[in-house]
């Protein structure tokens, strides 16, 4: 809520970097013009397209701004400190704001109005002028500079796409002649075993066609689903081909089903992303190890986590692991993999989540919402 600032909530933002070289008698005079705002952890503190009524100093805390990406998700564009300041522009412009605030953490906020501020450079308006300019010129170069790694992203995607649209042009002739030959050996023989391995051909050439219109799908920001509700026994069943090669790789598989009731998911897409994880936790185990699979029930969400004992991901990898075109994380392919599971869970309305220890593990937690009762 908003207050007016009491002289000890001022000393919190006497130091911000608003008030650079401003002495502390001006200061005094400045303190009635600011109000205070307390915002809890992950509470929207203006939205994109919301009128800027206010320019915002965070006392405490730390404030994330992010803009909706081309698929409809937010994605970060700054991380605002304590000490610093931001919503400025809009308030002078008297324009809508053009990104979304939230609060990471609960944090401490000073308010000033356009009069205030308008006030402010009356009392002060030399430093006030030249903090706020220095400030604003440094946002917009590091905005410049994402700018200009978005239209190379963009560019990429592009080409991503063509490439992906040609493969499955091309894919269509190989893929019906491989169908046919299926059918036909389904049709001719009795023998039960080849009737499982043809059942797994069909399945490997289907996972091919879908993998690659997968990735056309992302590329061009749409990602539909065929949800089903399913049990979680059989999501493990449709899981099995992978799952059932880590013996020969002196890969131990613990399952934990606390949760073994339904799921709303497109089970082809949401088996998908889970065979990655588990490609991607056999591949941190070389040399073997544990595989843990775990359901749970937690409040309202379905939690799904894949735990490995691997070699772990380097901290400083953890924040870019979904990010498109990630080649410092997937060292073969084109860097999209995991930028499309993110996509395809947060499609589902899930979250995805993924802590790691270097020499210790990974774990990935993915969470979807409990479906209606019928």
């Amino acid at each position: 809520m908003k207050a007016t600032c009491h002289p000890s909530t001022f000393e919190k933002f006497s130091t911000n970097r608003l008030f650079d070289g401003i002495e502390n008698s001006i200061l005094k005079e400045i303190r009635p013009h600011l109000g205070v705002l307390r915002v809890g952890k992950d509470e929207v503190i203006y939205r994109e397209g919301d009128r800027g009524h206010f320019l915002y100093l965070v006392g405490e805390g730390l404030v994330r701004i992010s803009q909706l990406n081309r698929v409809g998700q937010p994605e970060t564009l700054d991380y605002v400190k304590t000490g610093n300041f931001f919503g400025g522009r809009a308030m002078l412009e008297k324009k809508p704001y053009s990104a979304m605030a939230i609060a990471v953490e609960p944090s401490l906020l000073g308010t000033v109005k356009e009069k205030a501020f308008e006030k402010m450079l009356t009392i002060a308006p030399a430093r006030l002028h030249m903090n706020f300019l220095r400030a604003v010129s440094e946002r917009l170069r590091s905005i410049n500079s994402r700018f200009m790694s978005d239209v190379l992203q963009a560019e990429r995607l592009r080409v991503v796409e063509a490439m992906a649209s040609s493969i499955l042009q091309d894919l269509k002739n190989p893929v019906s002649l491989a169908r046919c030959c299926s059918d036909l050996i389904a049709a001719e023989t009795g023998n039960a075993e080849l009737h499982a391995l043809n059942a797994l051909l069909g399945k490997a050439v289907s996972g091919m066609v879908a993998t690659t219109q997968e990735l056309l799908d992302y590329t061009r920001g749409s990602i539909s689903l065929k949800k089903q509700r399913v049990s979680i026994w059989r999501v493990l069943d449709e899981l099995n081909q992978p799952l059932r090669l880590l013996p020969g790789r002196n890969i131990e598989l613990v399952k934990q089903i606390r949760y073994d009731g339904n799921i709303d998911v497109d089970l082809a897409r949401f088996v998908r992303v889970l065979g990655h994880f588990v490609q991607n936790a056999c591949d941190a185990m070389p040399n073997g190890g544990v595989l843990r699979f775990t359901t749970d029930l937690v409040q309202t969400e379905i939690v799904l986590r894949i735990t490995d004992s691997g070699r772990g991901i380097r901290p400083e990898l953890l924040s870019k692991l979904f990010e498109p075109f990630a080649t410092n994380v997937e060292s073969i392919g084109t860097g999209l993999s995991l930028a499309i599971a993110k996509a395809v869970i947060e499609a589902h309305g899930g979250k995805i989540s993924i802590v790691s220890v270097p020499d210790k593990g990974t774990t990935v937690d993915l969470r979807l919402p409990q479906p209606l009762e019928d």
